[in-house]
């Protein structure tokens, strides 16, 4: 279901986000260091997550742009990365804790990795354009399911917004910020494949080159 004001309600206090863990060393990318963020407005059915986004009145603690920062900024010195990140839920909940944490990214020598199902930035535009002022971000779109059928299948969310992360990526790419998309694959058939290929192949060819497939 997508459930953005909602929870945003909740995992949201003025610039403040609400976290379960603000650092750790993970093995994506050759080595990043992320967050875990609590609070996502989709629901999907097999979500790794779980408390994070299923629980996130009684999940994590509430923590400034600066104090994320300094923690994934900490950690990412300690082992070496080059990238950090917040993952595990929506990272474009709080648009003000994120473009202040976005600020303190462009004065280190950091890559912030934005994890996003890309239903806000596909429901608005103008986010993609004020993204496109950060130099040291790339954005990682997930896109649940390659039709709109698996989509509801594992999101419960309605059919049509299926279209929002297919419409976020050509707004980033427009705007000229860095991206890339994630797809589901676990439950399609190579038919349905070929067509949320083509799809992302209309956006921009280079997609598919950068396309990362999770089960």
């Amino acid at each position: 279901m997508f459930k953005e004001p909602a929870t945003e309600k909740v995992v949201i206090d003025g610039n403040k986000r609400k976290y379960a863990r603000l650092a750790r060393p993970l093995r994506f990318y050759g080595g990043t260091t992320s967050a875990t963020e609590v609070g996502c407005n989709l629901r999907c059915k097999f979500c790794f997550s779980d408390a994070p986004v299923r629980k996130p009145h009684t999940t994590g603690k509430f923590y400034t742009p600066e104090q994320v920062f300094n923690a994934l900024s900490k950690s990412a010195r300690k082992y070496g990365h080059k990238l950090i990140s917040a993952s595990a839920s929506e990272g474009t909940l709080g648009k003000q804790h994120l473009f202040e944490l976005l600020e303190l990214v462009d004065k280190s020598e950091f890559i912030y990795v934005l994890e996003t199902n890309g239903m806000t930035i596909g429901h608005n535009p103008e986010f993609a354009k004020e993204l496109s002022r950060f130099k040291n971000l790339h954005v990682r779109v997930s896109i649940k399911g390659a039709s709109e059928k698996e989509y509801v299948r594992l999101t419960g969310a309605m059919s049509s917004s299926y279209s929002l992360p297919y419409k976020a990526l050509d707004y980033l790419i427009k705007e000229g910020v860095s991206c890339n998309a994630c797809l589901s694959i676990s439950f399609n058939s190579p038919e349905n494949m070929k067509k949320a290929e083509k799809r992302l192949t209309d956006i921009r060819p280079g997609l598919l080159k950068s396309l990362e497939k999770e089960h």
